[in-house]
């Protein structure tokens, strides 16, 4: 902002400095012609009175040459003595417009100069303002929303996802989960089937596929599910998904030190995607139940 301001003061000074100074100019030139115009027109009179004079009195003509001589040393005296001071005599209704009308032009665009950059900092202002909400709705796309529509937005966009690209094995798992997530089972367990079309078995998918059976089941751990999450577990032992739910379930069942073995494991591992404090949380609780 301060940029901006710096660049309008300069804008405007030159502005008035391009529009100001030839009217300035053009001001005392006019000034000074009025002014030298008058002294010579004084001049003319001045010698048409003395040639009259002299010639009604019979004067000397050599007392006639030395009073022109004087009156003309007189007018070289009153043009270069302070050309630009105008006398009382000239300042007439004629002058006064034509000075007006001389400064109108300046005085409009000065006007006009001070007025674009209050017009700049007005539209600046939207311009931010439109800016900074447009930025906030990138950043937070969500926001606004509660957790039941972000569910539904995040499902929509991914079925225009897989509409435009029906092989994306990705989409599929990530519609899968948001379906879990939204407790539409039956629902989670069809795209995470054509993610095991599209891409194979994985301990990622068949850790998912498990978890959905076991909430399906009201946190039950089915025939089906733990054959899903044994062989998830046999392709990465360390899966921090797979051995979470293996956990709970153990809590669940009051099998606690079960539970505490698999949490210490996970603390072990120093692996920064698990939450340490909430571990460490979990693994207290259990020691208390036990």
């Amino acid at each position: 902002m301060i940029a901006f301001w710096c660049g309008v003061a300069l804008m405007i000074g030159i502005v008035l400095l391009i529009v100001w100074l030839p009217a300035l100019r053009c001001g005392k030139t006019a000034i000074t012609d009025i002014r030298k115009e008058t002294n010579i027109a004084l001049y003319r009179n001045q010698l048409a009175l003395a040639d009259k004079q002299f010639s009604a009195d019979g004067k000397d003509k050599i007392l006639l040459d030395e009073l022109k001589q004087e009156i003309s040393i007189g007018l070289l005296h009153d043009v270069n003595d302070n050309p630009l001071e105008a006398p009382e005599s000239l300042t007439v209704s004629g002058t006064d417009n034509s000075v007006k009308k001389s400064l109108f032009i300046p005085a409009s665009m000065t006007l006009v100069a001070l007025l674009i950059p209050l017009l700049g900092y007005s539209l600046y202002g939207q311009y931010s303002e439109s800016a900074q909400y447009s930025q906030q709705e990138r950043m937070d796309p969500f926001a606004g929303m509660d957790i039941e529509q972000i569910q539904d937005r995040v499902i929509t966009e991914l079925q225009q996802r897989i509409r435009q690209a029906p092989n994306d094995g990705d989409a599929w798992f990530m519609l899968g989960q948001r379906y879990l997530n939204s407790n539409e089972f039956n629902n989670a367990l069809i795209a995470f089937d054509r993610t095991e079309k599209i891409r194979g078995q994985d301990a990622e998918l068949l850790t998912a596929k498990a978890a959905t059976l076991y909430y399906q089941a009201g946190q039950r751990m089915t025939p089906q599910a733990r054959i899903w999450l044994n062989d998830a577990l046999t392709l990465d032992p360390k899966h921090i998904t797979a051995l979470m739910l293996l956990a709970s379930d153990h809590f669940l069942n009051a099998q606690y030190q079960q539970a505490i073995d698999i949490w210490q494991s996970l603390l072990d591992s120093n692996n920064p995607k698990v939450n340490r404090v909430k571990l460490i949380e979990a693994i207290n609780m259990a020691r208390m139940m036990k």
